[in-house]
């Protein structure tokens, strides 16, 4: 039977080993990342690690910069707007996944007749109605579930950062620049990890929020 010790090298391993295939494919944020992932697991610095953190401190030193110009300019805040992206193409995903659910559910509880109390059929049915069951409606959706957190966009933005992001995923290299780093090491960057919240807002039913 394997140790935890033996079990906690191989999770060490494998993150590492990503982190380092995420800086071989160009995306040098992964650097510092595997360099805070050694500290934090305090684990020596492998040899391409090593060269790795003096070719981006040489760089650096050189005063060499980002060629792109705009929002995406450096290379946190290629970051930044990665992880809105992301946040927002997962948000869509989620909608989706609503959206049949909750149509399984509305039919599920119409065969059963009367056998079902009419308050519960009637908050699916006015769920479902409200999220519809087309991708448009989930870009629209997720902009009210959104609101008030980092990602939050029109639904044109949304749709943008979706298929970005999706068209990305379907890419072994540009999939990796979506990896989602250490909150703590992120906050080293002033990007900060932001958990899903609708902040300010009193809980009410989904099919009560408009744009």
């Amino acid at each position: 039977m394997r140790s935890e010790r033996t079990r906690a090298s191989d999770v060490f391993d494998r993150e590492l080993d990503y982190l380092r295939n995420m800086a071989n494919a160009g995306f040098v944020v992964a650097v510092p990342a595997a360099l805070h992932f050694c500290r934090k697991w305090r684990r020596p610095v492998p040899d391409w690690l090593l060269s790795a953190s003096i070719e981006l401190l040489c760089s650096l030193l050189k005063g060499d910069q980002p060629k792109r110009r705009g929002r995406a300019a450096s290379h946190v805040a290629r970051l930044r707007q990665d992880t809105i992206d992301y946040n927002r193409w997962g948000t869509v995903l989620a909608q989706r996944d609503a959206q049949r659910d909750l149509l399984e559910q509305v039919e599920s509880l119409q065969s059963w007749g009367d056998d079902v109390p009419p308050a519960i059929r009637e908050d699916r049915e006015k769920l479902q109605a409200w999220l519809g069951t087309t991708l448009e409606r989930a870009f629209e959706c997720s902009t009210m579930t959104l609101e008030g957190t980092r990602a939050f966009g029109s639904p044109d933005a949304i749709k943008r950062s979706y298929f970005k992001v999706d068209t990305a995923m379907a890419s072994p290299k540009e999939s990796l620049r979506y990896t989602q780093l250490d909150p703590e090491f992120l906050q080293t960057l002033g990007v900060e990890w932001e958990p899903f919240v609708r902040p300010g807002r009193k809980i009410e039913p989904m099919y009560n929020l408009s744009l």
